[in-house]
């Protein structure tokens, strides 16, 4: 046997040689692990291994005669199977599995000589099936149902060879729209409904998005809006009506944006008010019914910006709002001048709960709108018309009365113990930082710590003097946080805390570029990152006596929330140039995990 096993060795060393390349020029990241054929060097054979810069796995397999074959594994970078499966000759062969970040199925099938064949499900990050069916060829093929994530039937399909016609439901069960798919986007007339069975909207889809003309309709046949649309998007005329058939407003709409001069009117047909757009901005203005000015202000991209006046019918000004995106502080005035009411208006239409005043500047009452819709909501695709109906008459909000228990937290006790606390942990040198923290302490109640960290990474390098193709970061943070503390108990004082932190940190790398024929001279990079950053922490700090100096222990762990601004010395998104600082996070949104211990000394405070 090992006669056997000596000369299987000896044939594979004589047939095949290991090739490996590198992320850097010193060789210490590997990027490849493979074998070619020594009488060829062209040919790879054998197994197959690539790695993420962080030294995760990213790839296993074989090859046979420069193909991929057998059974090959993908991974993500933090170690998670990404897609599994058989290969044939370079050809995807078998079951394949596919899978979210999270570790849970995304999809799984069969594939032949490289095309979808067979049964197929697409799941949900909650493992809930998305939608199931059949392949013929990478084509869908036959009956497909699509399911909502909990589990409700969502659509049904019945294709040939990816063509076929699609009905989708609501929730309910009623039917919601129904046409034509081909390759898996939308084409020829579409047909939209209402819950209640009527039509919503009807019109052509080609590749997925709309074209030609498209009419909107009321529950009760009516229609709602009619126009055209070009590429997805509305253009020329647009009609929109009110449920009694009456014109509600009409424009020109360019590239999917209101364009020259829009109209609207009441239902009784009276002209309402008009606005003249420039690329979806225009000043609009508003009438009552016998012609006086009611409102006016400016309106970009179908949302009311800047100040607004609304007037009564004899010309006075009623109130002003000054809005921001749609959505502003609203104040209505008494004629002298005085405020009468205010709340919060959107686009407007009152929202929340709103406060009267009388004369004398007091308080009169408080109420809340509700609006009632007149027209469906077809999104962009039709005007929203509201109308306001005062449902809660107004009245004196009740006083509010606070409760007699107090907060353990805040309530100062008798003879309760106070202390500062030093803290330190020297072990965090090992993780290239270093921790100190300045605690007040009160009695199993509350703590208020102030603390900072330095970074300098690798710790015992010149960072004056980089090596090429090294990544090297410096930094430091700056946090307070308020700590909640439980009474004390024989594992110690539990308590939960939040925190707001600081970070800046910059990041350098003498960097060549190896991609080059030529590789160019080593540039020295930098990325600078600034991160704001709220956490919620729960921790345990042990103490030996409330009372006596002494040390200390304080563990902990959480999570939270950041931004984080980052800046770089080169300039545009320069693939090679990013790569020098792959494995450094710099998306905006940060989540950062709190977890460690720190050691201290409590001075008892007299």
């Amino acid at each position: 046997m090992v006669v056997c096993m000596c000369f299987s060795f000896l044939s594979f060393a004589q047939q095949y040689e290991k090739v490996q390349t590198f992320y850097d020029s010193n060789k210490k990241q590997i990027k490849e692990e493979f074998f070619v054929l020594k009488k060829n060097g062209q040919v790879r054979d054998s197994s197959y291994v690539s790695y993420y810069q962080n030294g995760q796995k990213k790839s296993t397999g074989s090859y046979k005669k420069n193909k991929a074959n057998g059974y090959w594994q993908f991974f993500y970078e933090n170690g998670k199977n990404k897609m599994e499966g058989a290969m044939l000759l370079g050809e995807k062969e078998g079951v394949w599995k596919y899978y979210y970040e999270n570790g849970k199925i995304s999809m799984e099938g069969t594939s032949s000589a490289g095309n979808k064949t067979g049964e197929w499900k697409y799941y949900y990050e909650n493992g809930k099936v998305r939608s199931e069916g059949s392949f013929i060829d990478d084509k869908r093929n036959g009956s497909w149902n699509y399911y909502y994530e909990d589990g409700t039937l969502k659509a049904m399909a019945t294709y040939e060879a990816d063509k076929g016609d699609y009905m989708e439901l609501y929730p309910s069960g009623k039917l919601k729209a129904s046409g034509r798919i081909e390759d898996g986007k939308s084409v020829g007339i579409w047909t939209y409904y209402h819950e209640d069975g009527s039509v919503l909207a009807t019109g052509e889809e080609v590749g997925g998005v709309k074209v030609g003309k498209w009419t909107y309709y009321f529950p009760n046949g009516q229609i709602a809006s009619e126009g055209f649309y070009q590429g997805g998007k509305t253009v020329g005329l647009w009609k929109y009506y009110h449920d009694n058939g009456v014109v509600s407003a009409e424009g020109n709409m360019n590239e999917g944006n209101k364009d020259g001069s829009w109209k609207i009117y009441y239902k009784s047909g009276q002209f309402k008010g008009e606005t003249n757009y420039v690329n979806g901005e225009g000043i609009y203005k508003e009438y009552y019914e016998a012609g006086a000015l009611r409102t006016e202000g400016q309106i970009i991209n179908d949302k009311h910006e800047g100040k607004w006046n609304y007037y009564l019918e004899n010309g006075e000004l009623e109130g002003t709002c000054v809005y921001v995106r749609g959505k502003g502080l609203y104040k209505g005035y008494y004629p002298d001048g005085k405020i009468k009411m205010e709340g919060q208006l959107d686009n407007g239409n009152k929202v929340g709960v709103w406060t009267l005043y009388n004369e004398d500047g007091s308080i009169a009452g408080y109420y809340k709108t509700f609006y009632e819709n007149e027209t469906p909501d077809l999104s962009v695709d039709s005007v929203r018309v509201k109308g306001g109906v005062d449902t809660l008459a107004s009245s004196v909000k009740p006083k509010y009365v606070s409760p007699k228990k107090k907060s353990r937290y805040f309530t100062p006790r008798v003879n309760e113990a106070r202390a500062l606390i030093l803290s330190s942990n020297p072990f965090y040198l090992l993780a290239a930082s270093f921790p100190v923290s300045v605690e007040y302490y009160i009695q199993e109640r509350m703590g208020f710590e102030i603390g900072g960290l330095l970074f300098y990474r690798p710790l015992f390098n010149n960072h004056a003097k980089l090596p090429t193709n090294t990544t090297f970061y410096k930094g430091a943070e700056l946090y307070i946080r308020q700590k909640f503390y439980q009474k004390d108990q024989e594992y110690g004082m539990l308590y939960f805390a939040h925190e707001l932190r600081y970070g800046y940190f910059v990041y350098e790398n003498n960097f060549i570029d190896f991609s080059q024929p030529t590789p160019p001279p080593a540039r020295h990079l930098e990325q600078i990152q600034h991160r704001i950053e709220y956490s919620f922490l729960v921790g345990d700090r042990i103490m030996l006596d409330q009372r006596k100096k002494g040390w200390t222990v304080d563990i902990y762990g959480g999570i939270g929330i950041g931004y984080r601004a980052v800046s770089d010395n080169w300039s545009g998104n320069v693939p090679q140039y990013n790569e020098a600082f792959t494995g450094v996070y710099s998306k905006a949104l940060a989540i950062p995990f709190r977890f460690g211990f720190t050691i201290g000394y409590k001075f008892p405070k007299k």
